[in-house]
């Protein structure tokens, strides 16, 4: 294993780490109530921190009914955490790396809060005006800056291979078949 490889994983590591870090010490202060900021404007119409119990995905999509239904997506969240720990250990850019860390380091945290809680504690609460928009914690937040990081990668990065028009013309034959 060359040391860029080696390098690169550890950027991956590191981002897992300090995205579940930070998303679990964030919500046991909160929590615990050692600091009662529930209901706290911290942006006037723009942030603001409510507490919120979420059983579902993102926006509280698939909200299962069930503990077999929240044991279905636990198991197909872990099932996406274990495919991202893959793509990070194989990635060849530490900052492709380092964004997929982060997305598996927020995947980390929110499938800590099912397991704990059954539930995703979410508390930042996103307005526009009187207007809420969503309601998320820090494990979201790494989990969005992953992607973008990751979709500005490929906006940015050309790929090593020949764009098309660096190819060579193909010749096209009409002889197959002819003796």
């Amino acid at each position: 294993m060359s040391d860029r490889s080696v390098r690169t994983r550890l950027w991956a590591a590191a981002a897992i780490f300090a995205a579940l870090a930070a998303d679990q010490a964030v919500k046991g202060l909160l929590l615990s109530g050692t600091v009662d900021l529930n209901g706290t404007i911290l942006i006037p119409g723009v942030v603001n921190i409510d507490f919120a119990w979420n059983r579902g995905v993102s926006f509280s999509l698939l909200w299962p009914n069930s503990g077999l239904g929240s044991l279905l997506l636990s198991v197909g969240a872990a099932c996406i955490v274990a495919a991202l720990l893959v793509w990070a250990f194989r990635a060849h850019r530490a900052r492709v790396a380092m964004a997929i860390g982060l997305m598996i380091g927020g995947a980390l945290g929110n499938l800590v809060d099912r397991y704990l809680y059954g539930a995703v504690f979410d508390f930042l609460v996103m307005r526009v005006g009187g207007m809420t928009l969503f309601v998320c914690n820090l494990a979201d937040i790494a989990i969005t800056l992953g992607t973008f990081v990751l979709l500005i990668d490929s906006l940015l990065t050309r790929s090593a291979g020949p764009r098309w028009s660096d190819r060579e013309p193909i010749e096209i034959r009409n002889d197959v078949g002819k003796n």
